[in-house]
Formats: C-alpha cells, sequence, structure tokens
C-alpha cells in the first residue's frame, strides 16, 4: 500500500493506510437511502411501543427527531471507524519530521592560525576571514556537534563537540595567532583533532582542516595521522588558505611591524593526500568569497549524506481515539435502537 501516489491530508491528520478511507464512501448510499426512505409520504416509521408512556410533552415531541440523531450515531460510529482503519497520526510535514528524527554528525574544525595566517590576501586577514566564514558554517549546522582544534607548532584543543553553539561560536571569536609556539604542525593538529571524534558513535564524523603553509613542526607526520583519521573512519575536507604567488603580511622588526610581500607556499600534494586517503577532499580557496564557497560546498555535500541517517522512525499513532469513539457510537446506536425506536415488528 506505501506505493499509492496520491496524498489524502484529513483532519489535519497523515495516514499510513490511505486506501481504508474508501470505505467512507459506502456512507454516501446509506445516507441517500435513509434520506429516502424519511421523505417518503408512502413510507411510515414506526417509533417504539413506548412511546405512550412518555408523559412529557416536550419529550413526546423530541423523540421524532431523536431518531435522526440516532442515525448519525450509525454513521459517525462506522465513519470512525473506517478512520481508525487509515491510521492516523500525527501531523508533522516531511522537513520538521526530518529535522526531528535525523541524527546529526559530529563536526571538528581544525584551524591554522600561525603567523602566516595574518597576511593580507583576505580581508582583512585570512585568520579573520577563516573566523567568520567558520562562524557562518556553525550556524547552517544547527543538529551537529562541532568543536574547534587550533594549531601553530603545537596544537590543542579550544572547544570539544558540543551541541552548544552559543559557546562554542564565542570560543571560536576568541582565536588569535601567536598564543603557542610558532610553526604549522598540520599533522599534530590533525591528530588532535581525531582523537576529538575517536570515542563519538555518530556515524558520520568530519574533521574541516584549514592551513596556509607546508608541515614545519609538530611530533606526528601528517600522513601517519590520515592513515589514524582513516583507521578511525574520520572523513578530512583540507583547504589550502591563501592567493597564489605572493602577499602582503606583517613582520615584526626591530623598528616594529611591517608590512612585507612574501611568497605563498602550500603543500597541496599533502593536503590533498589527506582528503583522498580518508575519503574527503581538498579545496584552494584564493579569497574570502571562495573561502565561503567552499564552506557551503562541505556543507551541501554533508547534508547530502546524512540523509541517509534518518532514523525510520513511524510518527505515533493516533487511531485509537477515532476507533474508541467509533465504538461507543455504534454501541449508542443499538441501545437506543433496541430500546427506545424499538420497532414494532
Amino acid at each position: 500500500m506505501n506505493d499509492v501516489k496520491f496524498n489524502i491530508d484529513f483532519w489535519n491528520y497523515a495516514f499510513a493506510e490511505k486506501e481504508a478511507l474508501w470505505l467512507l464512501i459506502i456512507l454516501i448510499p446509506i445516507i441517500a437511502y435513509y434520506i429516502y426512505k424519511t421523505l417518503d409520504p408512502k413510507r411510515s416509521v414506526a417509533l417504539s411501543s413506548n412511546q405512550n408512556l412518555i408523559t412529557d410533552d416536550f419529550l413526546s415531541k423530541a423523540l421524532p427527531y431523536l431518531k435522526y440523531l440516532n442515525f448519525a450515531f450509525l454513521v459517525l460510529g462506522f465513519a470512525g471507524i473506517i478512520v481508525a482503519m487509515g491510521r492516523p497520526q500525527d501531523p508533522m510535514d516531511a522537513e520538521e519530521y526530518s529535522k526531528k528524527f535525523q541524527e546529526g554528525i559530529d563536526i571538528m574544525i581544525t584551524m591554522d592560525v600561525s603567523g602566516s595566517m595574518m597576511a593580507e590576501d583576505f580581508k582583512p586577514n585570512r585568520l579573520e576571514a577563516g573566523k567568520k566564514v567558520g562562524l557562518d558554517f556553525i550556524n547552517s549546522r544547527p543538529n551537529d556537534r562541532i568543536g574547534l582544534v587550533v594549531y601553530e607548532g603545537e596544537s590543542y584543543t579550544k572547544c570539544p563537540l558540543t551541541n552548544d553553539h552559543a559557546v562554542l561560536r564565542e570560543l571560536f571569536r576568541e582565536v588569535k595567532s601567536g598564543l603557542i609556539d610558532g610553526g604549522t604542525a598540520i599533522g599534530t593538529g590533525l591528530a588532535v583533532a581525531v582523537n576529538n571524534l575517536r570515542d563519538t558513535t555518530r556515524k558520520s564524523r568530519v574533521i574541516i582542516l584549514l592551513t596556509d603553509g607546508v608541515n614545519s613542526g609538530g611530533e606526528i607526520d601528517p600522513k601517519t595521522a590520515a592513515s589514524i583519521a582513516k583507521a578511525y573512519g574520520v572523513r578530512v575536507y583540507t583547504i589550502g588558505v591563501g592567493t597564489n604567488g605572493t602577499a602582503i603580511m606583517p613582520v615584526p622588526t626591530a623598528f616594529g611591524t611591517v608590512k612585507q610581500r612574501v611568497k605563498v607556499e602550500i603543500d597541496e600534494e599533502l593536503l590533498k593526500y589527506i582528503a583522498k586517503s580518508t575519503g574527503g577532499q581538498y579545496f584552494r580557496a584564493t579569497d574570502e568569497n571562495k573561502l565561503a564557497e567552499i564552506f557551503n560546498e562541505i556543507d551541501e555535500m554533508e547534508k547530502s549524506r546524512t540523509k541517509v541517517l534518518e532514523y525510520k522512525v513511524d510518527p505515533p499513532e493516533r487511531f485509537h481515539g477515532f476507533l474508541l469513539y467509533g465504538i461507543l457510537l455504534l454501541l449508542l446506536n443499538f441501545t437506543l435502537t433496541n430500546t427506545v425506536f424499538r420497532s414494532i415488528r
């Protein structure tokens, strides 16, 4: 029955067995025959044999009309049972139901905060542009647990996986360069992110790793960290941040900070290897708009993946009330028919 294409929305309920509602059509000829029988002057309806026992004038006048109500009990009783056969369920549109029962994913954003991230080929610089795009990404994933790892020459977890995105956003805004040893420890940053994900039970676990340089520090080789991610089923999206060629960057000197044009070096081969070996994808962002597009693309890719992770849970059944009222109305009709309206044979 689930392959039927038409959709019935009855009393704002969704019906699991829609075809059963076609039985309501049977009530139409029954009602038509009753009207015909009632209006036909050649036919007479025998009232109950105990009508003469009723002395109250109002009840005596109301009794002929009460028989119409008794017929309504019969029709509504059958209607209630038929509706119950259609298995009415809680009304909710598909998007709301999907959000309610969809399992989110676990995501660790792993951000390079080395000194080169202060380069101004992004506005106002690479780090601030990355933070802005990262915050937009967090806002677009309300069902997911998201965490943040930062790395330079070393790495640490700025925010563990959390559903409290307000706290995460605040910690994200606090990210700065120069708080830990200098360098670019891509392998260590990746390993710390994997460590945050390895014990989670969600089926989909993702790392988004941003860097603008070449691995130049840390105790863990990036390819080893990629192997660990693969072993734990963690998918890694890598993003190389920086224009092609050179970029202006503030450089501290004995005479203060001056801006110099420096060469942009990104180990794209390494980033491609990490992404491919873990089932992710490598992206290159040459400006803030491209970086935003990349995060949007990752967002859409992961939303597409999570569709297959939706729980196949049936909405709560609501046929019980219809069945109960249907039975009660039929019992009431049966009682009145065999007492007050019992025909004289």
